[in-house]
């Protein structure tokens, strides 16, 4: 490693607890930086430093009072806008002022901006204090967009996401020729990132914690138990829920008659907790996943909309647990199909699948074995921060030589 770096990191929000993928990867790349030496401001939105919590002992915590919560009127004034909503709410002078008064105040090496919706304030340090600018792309946002759209049957919020897509589509690539380096996670990411910009890439996974994330007692497993994770407030994972519940469920209660499902994760919306039954349990937030975890036989991840890649999942390779999943929730990582997880795109094969895993206990934990050789192999969070330390140090060198 070189000299500890000043860096200053840029979020949308405080990624505490780290109970989301999103959070997840935020909170461990700024701890990994932390623990090799690197001193972080943290500058984000939220209601104060008090939310920070654990993370607050890895970086000085810079907080910018703003509300980002999606409301109608604002979704409707959007409409005369050219920026896409989920951009235009996150854009505030107050943050901007924050970001200026602090170079003024520091001395940085290099900005590190996590999420395109917060690219306008890296441009804007970069362009004002010439600091060397890293983009983390947790996901090509264009992609999302595009996916979901694509998803709707209402004729009036299809044309609204095309709308917004076309405006994300131009504000990405405008934001991505602006960086020094841009931090793809996943090679199919990358991809989507060179046709919107030439911009300078790096491919950087996300990673999982070793230390927390360990094997499972297999012997306190259940029997036909299924578990889709993930929290509500995010769109695709409802259109996975309600897509698993209409045409994937009834397959495998008609095979196992007396399978169980949980479906776990913040904020579950009223239709699908009015999907609870007898063998469907949405129990919301749930805060000892390991207990859940423990018990479950198989691990589903039925997503149809995403880009990036799934932490969740990492994860569940980690403890140990047999996956079944769609090529989207898969992609990115470096799983096979049949080796370490099982891939299924249509009703029909997702539920074969899960129903192959409920009855051969020794090809479930074979591919469970496989996933956690994996996740040692190719995923610690070590390893990914310094792959960041190489970026940065990248990004700096592009800058010298303007």
């Amino acid at each position: 490693m070189n000299r500890p770096l000043r860096i200053l990191q840029i979020a949308p929000r405080i990624p505490w607890p780290p109970n989301d993928g999103g959070a997840i990867g935020v909170y461990n790349i700024t701890r990994s930086l932390a623990r090799r030496g690197h001193r972080i401001d943290f500058a984000t939105f939220g209601a104060g430093k008090e939310q920070f919590g654990e993370l607050a002992v890895y970086c000085n915590p810079v907080v910018v009072k703003h509300d980002t919560t999606t409301r109608t009127g604002t979704l409707l004034a959007n409409l005369f806008s050219s920026l896409p909503y989920t951009i235009s709410k996150y854009q505030t002078d107050a943050m901007s002022a924050r970001l200026r008064a602090l170079c003024r105040e520091e001395e940085y090496d290099v900005v590190h901006v996590d999420h395109i919706h917060m690219a306008p304030y890296g441009a804007m340090v970069k362009r004002e204090f010439g600091l060397p600018y890293v983009l983390r792309e947790h996901n090509f946002e264009t992609t999302i967009y595009q996916r979901f759209g694509e998803q709707q049957k209402n004729t009036l919020l299809r044309g609204y996401m095309r709308m917004q897509t076309a405006r994300l589509r131009r504000f990405e690539g405008e934001q991505l020729d602006e960086v020094d380096v841009c931090a793809a996670i996943t090679e199919q990411d990358a991809e989507r990132i060179r046709e919107a910009s030439p911009c300078a890439m790096d491919i950087i996974p996300a990673g999982v914690d070793l230390d927390r994330h360990v094997v499972l007692d297999r012997a306190l497993e259940g029997e036909d138990r299924l578990c889709i994770l993930g929290s509500q407030a995010w769109e695709p994972n409802q259109d996975a829920a309600r897509w698993f519940l209409d045409t994937i469920w009834p397959r495998i209660r008609e095979a196992r008659p007396d399978v169980q499902l949980t479906i776990a994760g913040s904020d579950p919306p009223a239709w699908l907790t009015a999907r609870q039954d007898e063998q469907v349990r949405v129990p919301g937030f749930v805060d000892d996943l390991s207990a859940l975890l423990t018990e479950t036989t198989v691990l589903c991840v039925p997503l149809r909309i995403g880009g990036g890649m799934r932490v969740k999942l990492l994860e569940y390779f980690a403890a140990g647990k047999a996956v079944v999943s769609t090529r989207v929730g898969a992609e990115g990582n470096f799983a096979r199909h049949d080796e370490h997880i099982l891939h299924a795109d249509d009703p029909e094969d997702f539920a074969r699948a899960v129903i192959s895993l409920l009855e051969d206990t020794t090809r479930r934990r074979a591919l469970g074995d496989a996933g956690r050789r994996l996740a040692e192999e190719r995923y610690s969070w070590d390893a990914i921060a310094a792959q960041f330390e190489k970026a940065y140090h990248d990004a700096i060198a592009a800058r010298e030589t303007h």
